[in-house]
C-alpha cells in the first residue's frame, strides 16, 4: 500500500534582494523533513538536506516560481508544492525613507 504525502514550501523571505541567498525548507504535512526533494525556480535546481533545507539565489530581478518535488519511494508518493518569490534589485531594498516636513533643529 502506498501513502501519499503533500509536500509543504516553507520560504525564509517572499521578497529577496538580487544576489542573496534565500533559505527553503521542504516538509511533509505532518512536519517531517524531506530529504533529496529538488526545488526549481527556472533553470535554477538545488537538493535539499537531511534537514529538509536549502539555499537558492536569484541573480535577476522578478517573480520566480519555486516548486518542490520529490520521486516516490516504494511506499510513499509525494505531490509536488510550489511558491513565488519576488527578487528585487538592490537599490531597492537598500533606500533609506525619507524625510518629510520641516526639518527638525
Amino acid at each position: 500500500m502506498r501513502i501519499t504525502r503533500q509536500l509543504v514550501l516553507e520560504i525564509s523571505r517572499h521578497e529577496v534582494p538580487v544576489g542573496r541567498a534565500i533559505t527553503l525548507r521542504v516538509r511533509d504535512e505532518g512536519n517531517n523533513p524531506i530529504e533529496g526533494a529538488i526545488v526549481e525556480a527556472g533553470t535554477k535546481r538545488t537538493r535539499t538536506d537531511s534537514n529538509g533545507r536549502c539555499e537558492i539565489t536569484f541573480y535577476s530581478p522578478g517573480f520566480w516560481k519555486l516548486v518542490a518535488a520529490k520521486s516516490p519511494t516504494d511506499r510513499v508518493a509525494y505531490e509536488s508544492t510550489s511558491s513565488l518569490v519576488r527578487a528585487v534589485p538592490r537599490s531597492t531594498t537598500a533606500r533609506r525613507p525619507r524625510r518629510t516636513g520641516p526639518p527638525t533643529l
